[in-house]
């Protein structure tokens, strides 16, 4: 069933006309992604779907009672709102029918008219029943659990938040606001790993229709059923998730390109023949001839012809590089950090040794950033260093990007910074995607993705063999992901960054570098070996729990048995004996059950002696208490 038709949607700014006569549907129940580059329009259809700004042209159908919810990025509440009453305020009409109900309960005792009271707290009870109205706490508390949201920061003036703060409270009041669509633009933005993994499992359960822009790729890939890509005002329609896009794209592209190339020929061929008829009609041979050349002509006019297909301009660069020969590229020692009180690095040791590329993983306020800022010297630690191998030259992109003169033309900042002439910094530019006019924009007037782009841009003309880049992919969209990516790929360097792009992990990193709780667990491997080890370790941990709860009445029942007296064995009190000796034979079972599942658990470890030495040890334990049963059994039962 259709929940959302779209039928020639046209959209002008100016002479600009951004959206070109958009028509398609989307089902009930489907999550579609929608892709293209910055500026296309992909917020502007967002908004036109929702019903925020108007189509010039074309309509927007949706289906009959189906409430649409935005993901907004910037709301006004009044001043003392804290950031619990702003995710509330989602409730706001069932807040309004609670109040009045708990007014009336208030008053029923003082009441004339109890009948006409309790009437009207019916009525109030039944259309808030019908909204779900009691499934409204556990809502809220459910979202506040998922996306990680304190009890310090529920209690903060939303105006006080940060940017990714506020982002976060207003993906949450959409996620419980009950509505049949959501429509998302980049709600993984700010998000730590944690809370995306939630937000996917979130959008997998939820029975509605999803519309989503993002540039999160395995965001996409774990979440969506169909891609609709906008690009020159126009739609193409993939009936898969992000890698089916991918494949697909290119397989059309090059289908495009071989019709193209193959009408291109048929044409030609028209063409000469005609030139040629022309040819024979000039020389005399029949004035006839020129008549014929003529419809020929008007044939390739009148053809449908195929288009020829675009490709995107790619920017093709990489890093200046300096030499290193040595294999420890940098090194900490008993690494520690507090603020205000709280430990963020405790007592780190660690070193990053030559072509390395390692990720920092954790959740928002783990440390990442403020270690990255330890090794550039940015902020001081409180105990420990960092040392740096000789020779090492080393390039910093920070997760805000900032200029120091915000003032500058994007020409004139690379000139400056570069030292080079004008000239040669705009053949520079030309690499990166700023042409025309565009190098003459302030560079505090640019996106967060162009300010990226250009810092990137200054980074790569020096020659370094580290780079320590924060986020590196934040406001990128996919073609500058995948140019970048294509960068790194080349530099044969030593990379150290921070991330929660899980498809750049995937492709770039190969070890990854978990910090919680101010220590370091470290991993070989990408992030989906990651998310496997950390599943299996959690498992293990669980059935471990689940196993010790078990042997602790094991040994409840050891400690029962060594206290039995010799005399046990006599027959005044054989019935004693027998209800003990169950009990150890009980208890021996359950040992040799749980010994059972040690054993395959071990199995699973292979050689990884890290996991497999704890294991070893239980298993030694759990056989010396098997051990004493067996000898309590022997005593009772006086053999």
């Amino acid at each position: 069933m259709i929940e959302i038709a779209l039928r020639d949607i046209e959209k002008y700014y100016g002479a600009d006309h951004l959206i070109k006569g958009v028509t398609f549907e989307i089902q009930i129940g489907e999550r579609i992604g929608l892709l293209g580059k910055n500026g296309t329009g992909k917020t502007t259809l967002l908004n036109i779907l929702a019903g925020v700004i108007p189509s010039d042209n074309g309509e927007v159908m949706i289906r009959k009672g189906s409430l649409v919810s935005v993901l907004e990025q910037f709301t006004d509440f009044p001043e003392d709102y804290t950031a619990y009453e702003a995710l509330c305020s989602a409730y706001s009409d069932l807040l309004e029918i609670k109040a009045q109900m708990i007014a009336l309960e208030q008053t029923m005792t003082d009441v004339t008219d109890i009948d006409n009271t309790l009437e009207k707290y019916g009525h109030l009870q039944q259309n808030f029943e019908a909204r779900h109205g009691y499934e409204m706490e556990e809502n809220i508390k459910k979202v506040c659990t998922g996306l990680g949201f304190s009890y310090e920061l529920l209690a903060t003036n939303f105006s006080m938040l940060s940017g990714g703060e506020k982002t976060r409270v207003m993906l949450g009041r959409l996620l419980i606001n009950n509505s049949q669509i959501l429509l998302l633009d980049e709600p993984t933005n700010h998000l730590d790993v944690t809370a995306i993994e939630w937000l996917e499992k979130f959008v997998h359960e939820y029975k509605g229709t999803v519309v989503v822009i993002s540039h999160d790729r395995y965001f996409l890939n774990q979440v969506v059923t169909r891609i609709v890509e906008l690009s020159d005002g126009k739609i193409d329609l993939y009936e898969g998730n992000y890698s089916y896009f991918v494949a697909e794209k290119k397989a059309r592209c090059l289908q495009r390109q071989e019709e193209f190339n193959q009408e291109q020929k048929k044409i030609k061929r028209m063409q000469n023949s005609a030139k040629q008829l022309h040819e024979w009609a000039q020389r005399g041979h029949s004035p006839s001839l020129h008549k014929r050349a003529l419809n020929m002509e008007k044939r390739i006019e009148r053809m449908e012809k195929v288009e020829r297909p675009q490709y995107e301009q790619r920017m093709q660069t990489k890093f200046n590089e300096h030499t290193f020969s040595g294999q420890e590229v940098l090194v900490a020692k008993n690494l520690s950090k507090n603020f205000d009180d709280h430990n963020i690095l405790n007592s780190l040791d660690f070193t990053l040794y030559r072509g390395e590329r390692t990720v920092l993983l954790g959740t928002n306020g783990s440390g990442k950033s403020t270690l990255l800022k330890i090794i550039t010297g940015e902020i001081i630690p409180d105990a420990g260093e960092v040392k740096l191998g000789n020779s090492i030259k080393y390039a910093y992109l920070p997760q805000i990007v900032t200029f120091a003169h915000p003032m500058l033309s994007v020409l004139e900042t690379v000139s400056y910074e570069l030292d080079i002439s004008e000239n040669d910094a705009r053949h520079i530019l030309a690499r990166y995607c700023f042409k025309g006019e565009g190098v003459y924009r302030t560079t505090g007037k640019l996106s967060g993705g162009e300010k990226s782009r250009l810092r990137l841009c200054l980074m790569m003309q020096n020659n370094v063999n580290l780079l320590l880049l924060d986020e590196p992919t934040n406001h990128l969209d996919i073609d500058s992901r995948e140019w970048l990516e294509k960068a790194l790929d080349d530099f044969k360097g030593t990379v150290l960054f921070v991330s929660h792009d899980r498809y750049f992990i995937n492709k770039f990193a190969s070890r990854i570098w978990e910090l919680k709780n101010g220590k370091l667990t470290k991993y070989d491997g990408n992030y989906d070996f990651y998310l496997q080890k950390k599943i299996r370790n959690e498992q293990l941990e669980y059935q471990t729990r689940h196993t010790q709860s078990k042997i602790t009445d094991v040994h409840k029942s050891s400690r029962i048995v060594t206290k039995l007296p010799v005399s046990v064995h006599t027959e005044t009190i054989s019935k004693k004996a027998i209800v003990e000796i169950e009990k150890i034979e009980n208890a021996i079972k359950e040992l040799e059950s749980a010994l059972a599942a040690l054993e395959t658990r071990m199995q699973l470890c292979g050689s990884d002696f890290l996991t497999m030495e704890p294991l070893l040890l239980q298993k030694k334990e759990w056989e010396d208490t098997r051990g004493a049963l067996y000898q309590e059994w022997l005593k009772i039962n006086g053999s």
